[in-house]
């Protein structure tokens, strides 16, 4: 029988500071330790921390790019007292915890990445590789460390009921080409997770399920304006023909419709902003798009 303790019962925490400490306490028994992880991070991408905290500032905004540099700077004045840390001892250098720091406060996509980039050089990359998922669905994070990477595959139930059989539907010689190329792009996206990237992964996740519809209509025989048509039209020469009903219009569109909304044209005076939330949704949902429509290929 399994016990509900504290742990099992808590509300997703995502990539907050416990998880990123779990994780570091993985590669920390890898060999590697905060400082290392810093470095590997920096190694032909970054000069310095003050070229980094540039790169925070032009990519994330200069409020990220300082409030990293501060709390850097701080904790490092702060090492001269003793603190337990990271395996190292019950003393820690001021570089110690500085790189600590930064790992804790740096954007999410670049402690990912760093994390991957580590495992990639450690003795026992598959086994470091199990504990860093095991951590992110004990944390509620949406990923997974499969072959030396995160990918994204949303909460456990998202994963179970959306991702997987999307990912089976695209096992399809005929939605290998555009259709998985697409929605495979848009969880690349949501692993860069800048601004832009975000955007992105939406323009993909809606060309996906676009890109889906294509395919049942020219499996079934179906004529369409192959130049014209978008997500809307596809859908209704779908329910024309019979091969799906008109109440399934939301959830086949679900993807599209925030396309053309926030990535697929032009914002105007104001630029458009996609949130992290919003652009997972946006994936998920074309995971059941694709999972669907799958099932009706003939």
């Amino acid at each position: 029988m399994t016990t509900l303790d504290t742990a099992m019962q808590r509300p997703a925490t995502g990539l907050d500071s416990g998880a990123r400490t779990l994780i570091l306490n993985v590669l920390v028994r890898s060999g590697f330790d905060p400082v290392d992880v810093v470095d590997v991070l920096f190694e032909d991408r970054y000069g310095s921390r003050a070229d980094y905290y540039a790169a925070l500032g032009q990519v994330w905004g200069s409020a990220v790019g300082y409030r990293c540099e501060q709390a850097v700077s701080n904790a490092e004045v702060n090492a001269q007292f003793p603190v337990a840390f990271g395996g190292r001892g019950p003393q820690a250098t001021p570089s110690d915890v500085g790189a600590h720091t930064l790992l804790m406060t740096m954007p999410e996509p670049d402690f990912r990445l760093a994390v991957e980039e580590v495992v990639c050089r450690s003795v026992q990359p598959q086994a470091a590789g199990e504990r860093i998922t095991k951590i992110c669905r004990g944390r509620g994070a949406p990923w997974i460390f499969a072959h030396n990477r995160f990918d994204w595959v949303g909460e456990q139930l998202v994963e179970r009921e959306l991702l997987d059989p999307a990912l089976t539907a695209l096992s399809d010689r005929r939605f290998a080409g555009g259709v998985r190329s697409e929605f495979e792009s848009a969880r690349n996206e949501l692993r860069a997770g800048t601004a832009v990237a975000r955007k992105q992964a939406v323009y993909e996740a809606g060309c996906a399920v676009e890109s889906a519809m294509k395919v049942l209509l020219d499996e079934r025989g179906i004529a369409y304006d192959k130049a014209r048509d978008v997500a809307q039209k596809l859908f209704t020469h779908l329910v024309a023909a019979g091969v799906v009903p008109s109440y399934m219009e939301r959830t086949l569109l679900a993807a599209a419709q925030p396309r053309n909304k926030t990535a697929g044209h032009g914002a105007g005076a104001i630029a458009h902003d996609v949130s992290t939330v919003e652009a997972e949704a946006v994936v998920a949902a074309a995971a059941g798009a694709i999972a669907y429509l799958g099932q009706l290929l003939p």
